[in-house]
């Protein structure tokens, strides 16, 4: 079969089940009486508190991510190591974990902080605590990114600043901070739209706040809860969603563009640590305490809460209720969906990104990774107004197909796929890039067909991007909300949304349990993938 084939074929799918929802909810999103939908003091009201929010968390990522990435990039910073895995957590648990554990923290009434503090002290709740959360979320977005634009930085410019007499701190600010900034400030785009796109942090920590903080991902869950009325609306909403992600990743690209940096033959492929000197234990211990507060600290109250005999105090700590929570007929069947849909969507995600890839169609690509940038909520809205009646397609008069996908699980596992396609496109693409293909064509001169030479010789190099592309799209799917809450079928609960519900409505030591469970399972995933990756590299 030629590729041209496959890869419409491909494209069919995606725009059945992606462009075609998109279109039909921009269709709604225009329609008559849109003006009026935004001209209500909820509507601006939601617009202000995301855009306030999301800005706050790009702030904060940005002001926390640079200094220390730039410490950990170009200095002889203590602990580095042990930084740079604390850094890694915030990319792999989701967001509304972390706000459940600054609630356990700072709740104004009961927080375990305002237990020590005095009551009324931190309050997390409002505008201000859901940047702080999100920011803290996102640090890996800026991080990241600033240290591999720092890796590519010629390590002789800060050696000629430093024989020019200019301080470690002058030489830093001087050479690597302008150098990464184009970076960071793309990482911090990122923060934007990440926390624009959020649904369980600002309804967790601005449903409830006095006064409460509106956002538009929390007023589109509103409008849908209201039924046909209010998907209209939700529809017109999600156009501002749409605008705002479409705005942020135009900037994206341009700064992406300006953050190439290029280097001499040769050159910039190593350097020396810059040294702190007296400075450095001082340095090293601010940088560790301020991870602390930022990643262990919530994460330690996530773990006190789901041992409390009574929520907001210390006194008697038990495990006597995890048994209970964990063996609960409603978490075993909640856990029971959230692993099929995560491995059918793990398995469809890595086979249908590894055939795009296969293709080598740039647009293709494209279009994966732009369904990927689109805000979660909007995404499964227009799956909602494109699927929640059955369509109908007649063929010669005689030949009738029913597509009936309104309320059902399949949905969400639809929405799953496509939303995290890019994860199998990527992985897939950067394993075919280094490809050796001698073995392929080995293979074929010894005679296979080109499908088994594929199997045989290719898809073998490809274990590593492959399960990657797997592990990410499980672990992201076991956890996920934001598309879940809006699509989980009545009386179907996934992980996700029984962790939200306890959370917000009724048990939030329950919660705290199968969170809990969501960590270990994280990190245990991240041990054995690093523990096997390097068995791998001592082998070669």
């Amino acid at each position: 079969m030629s590729s041209k084939l496959v890869a419409a074929g491909l494209f069919s799918v995606l725009a059945v089940f992606a462009l075609v929802p998109l279109g039909v909810l921009l269709l709604r999103s225009t329609g008559e009486g849109w003006l009026s939908v935004w001209r209500e003091d909820g509507a601006l009201w939601a617009l202000r508190g995301t855009l306030l929010t999301a800005s706050g968390a790009a702030l904060f990522a940005l002001v926390i991510g640079l200094p220390v990435a730039i410490l950990l990039g170009r200095t002889d910073l203590a602990w580095a190591r042990a930084a740079r895995t604390l850094l890694t957590l915030p990319s792999a648990i989701p967001p509304y974990i972390w706000a459940m554990g600054w609630v356990a923290l700072a709740n104004p009434r009961a927080g375990l902080l305002n237990l020590v503090l005095g009551p009324g002290t931190l309050d997390i709740y409002g505008a201000a605590g859901i940047a702080f959360v999100l920011g803290g979320a996102g640090l890996p977005l800026v991080v990241l990114p600033t240290l591999a634009a720092l890796s590519r930085i010629d390590a002789s410019l800060e050696e000629a600043a430093r024989l020019s007499g200019a301080s470690v701190w002058k030489t830093l600010l001087a050479v690597p901070v302008p150098l990464a900034l184009p970076s960071a400030l793309s990482g911090a785009a990122l923060v934007f739209l990440s926390s624009a796109s959020s649904f369980g942090v600002p309804y967790i920590l601005g449903v409830t706040a006095n006064p409460p903080t509106p956002t538009l991902t929390t007023r589109l869950y509103g409008e849908v809860l209201m039924g046909a009325g209010g998907l209209h609306r939700a529809a017109v909403l999600s156009l501002g969603l749409l605008v705002i992600a479409v705005s942020v990743l135009v900037l994206n690209a341009w700064l992406s563009g300006r953050s190439a940096v290029r280097l001499s033959s040769g050159k910039g492929l190593s350097h020396r640590p810059l040294p702190l000197g007296r400075a450095r234990w001082v340095t090293s211990l601010l940088v560790m305490a301020l991870l602390a507060v930022v990643i262990i600290l919530p994460l330690s109250a996530v773990f006190l809460t789901s041992v409390q005999p009574t929520w907001g105090e210390l006194r008697g700590l038990t495990f006597s209720h995890w048994q209970g929570v964990l063996s609960s007929p409603r978490t075993l069947a909640a856990a029971g969906r959230s692993a099929m849909l995560s491995l059918a969507a793990a398995a469809l995600v890595t086979g249908l990104g590894l055939a795009i890839a296969t293709t080598r169609r740039k647009w293709l690509e494209t279009v994966g990774d732009g369904i990927f940038a689109l805000p979660g909520t909007v995404f499964a809205l227009a799956l909602i107004v494109t699927f929640s009646r059955d369509l109908r397609f007649i063929a010669f008069e005689r030949v009738a197909l029913v597509l009936a996908l309104g309320n059902t699980l399949t949905l969400l596992l639809i929405a799953y796929v496509a939303k995290h396609l890019a994860y199998g496109i990527r992985n897939s693409s950067d394993g075919l890039s280094q490809l050796d293909p001698s073995l392929a064509e080995a293979a074929r001169l010894s005679g296979a067909s080109g499908p088994r030479a594929f199997l045989d010789a290719v898809v073998p190099q490809l274990r590593g991007p492959l399960g990657a592309a797997f592990l990410l799209t499980f672990l992201t799917c076991m956890t996920e909300l934001t598309v879940s809450v809006l699509l989980v079928p009545t009386g179907a609960e996934v992980l996700g949304t029984l962790v939200f519900e306890l959370q917000s409505y009724a048990d939030p030591a329950s919660a705290s349990v199968i969170a809990c469970a969501f960590i270990v399972m994280i990190l245990i995933v991240i041990t054995t993938t690093s523990v096997v990756a390097r068995a791998r590299g001592a082998r070669r």
